[in-house]
């Protein structure tokens, strides 16, 4: 268990690092924006097609997937319904409410806890390329959407979403694994490298959002944040062991499994497009923040139940 906590301490370091960064003013105004739009643009796609295109596409449809996809499709579902209908509040934050509840943090913290955890790293793969493939391009679209023009043609988002780096770097990586062929060695070492930017760049631009401190949000916000974290930590965690161990039947280490990496935390992938499509910046900032903080203890308890 100790381990999974260093896992936690390497992630902090590096928001800390961002958080000096953005309180000593060595990047200027616009610092946060421009590191955020490398990640978006450059490094988290080159990172989708050199982790998609290595790994066996057949693992999207791992037994795991069943129970940890279907809570987070019923998780965003039902948060991005409740806040655009029942809150009555926008498109886009919607979007990032029901991403902030359903996308977990499967790459920075999934990797540590996978092999510290559950001593198996193959619980990664299908929640990965889950999000990657399938999740993604759906939130893409309802972004894309809060930017298309009113009264537009309706295959104006899909247009939108097709020229995205996010889906073209995933496309890339699926045609990739399908055909087995590969970029020349003398290509493949530069986008790796790209590729490396990915989850620093994301987690520095995070600390540098926080360089002005971190205060509760205002009432109407606070209360969506209670609903994300809640959501996040608990309900979809319990929808999982619910599918995985009561509908399904699984036990032992692959329920463990299932609700451990539903517990994970908000993904700084969350964060990183509230900034780029100017939707509920905050409310995601905060989200990552929190869930981060308190998956701590979820991950653990959610490790002593279903471990023993």
């Amino acid at each position: 268990m100790l381990d999974v906590l260093e896992g936690f301490g390497v992630i902090a370091v590096v928001i800390f690092a961002g958080l000096m960064l953005g309180r000593s003013g060595v990047l200027g105004p616009t610092g946060q924006q421009v590191l955020a739009r490398v990640v978006f643009y450059v490094a988290t796609p080159a990172l989708l097609y050199v982790t998609i295109s290595s790994t066996d596409i057949g693992a999207i449809f791992s037994p795991a997937l069943l129970a940890t996809g279907g809570s987070a499709v019923l998780v965003f579902t039902g948060i991005f319904a409740f806040t655009l209908w029942g809150r009555r509040r926008s498109l886009g934050e919607a979007t990032i409410s029901g991403m902030a509840s359903g996308y977990v943090n499967i790459g920075n913290l999934g990797i540590p806890i996978a092999t510290y955890v559950l001593k198996d790293l193959s619980f990664v793969a299908p929640v990965l390329l889950f999000q990657l493939i399938l999740l993604s391009p759906i939130i893409m679209v309802l972004l894309d959407s809060t930017r298309a023009e009113t009264g537009s043609e309706w295959w104006r988002p899909l247009l939108m979403v097709l020229r995205n780096p996010i889906v073209i770097g995933a496309a890339l990586g699926v045609a990739g694994s399908l055909t087995g062929w590969q970029l020349p060695e003398v290509v493949h070492e530069p986008v790796s490298m790209l590729a490396a930017m990915s989850v620093p760049g994301m987690l520095l631009a995070f600390g540098i959002s926080l360089k002005d401190g971190w205060k509760l949000p205002p009432a109407g916000s606070r209360r969506q944040l209670v609903i994300i974290t809640l959501t996040k930590l608990v309900v979809q965690p319990f929808i999982a062991w619910l599918i995985g161990g009561v509908l399904l039947g699984y036990e032992g280490l692959m329920l463990m499994g299932i609700v451990v990496t539903s517990t994970l935390p908000t993904a700084q992938n969350v964060y990183i497009y509230a900034m780029e499509y100017k939707a509920a910046t905050q409310l995601a900032r905060d989200a990552v923040f929190i869930t981060t903080i308190l998956s701590v203890p979820a991950v653990v308890v959610a490790a002593l139940l279903f471990g023993g």
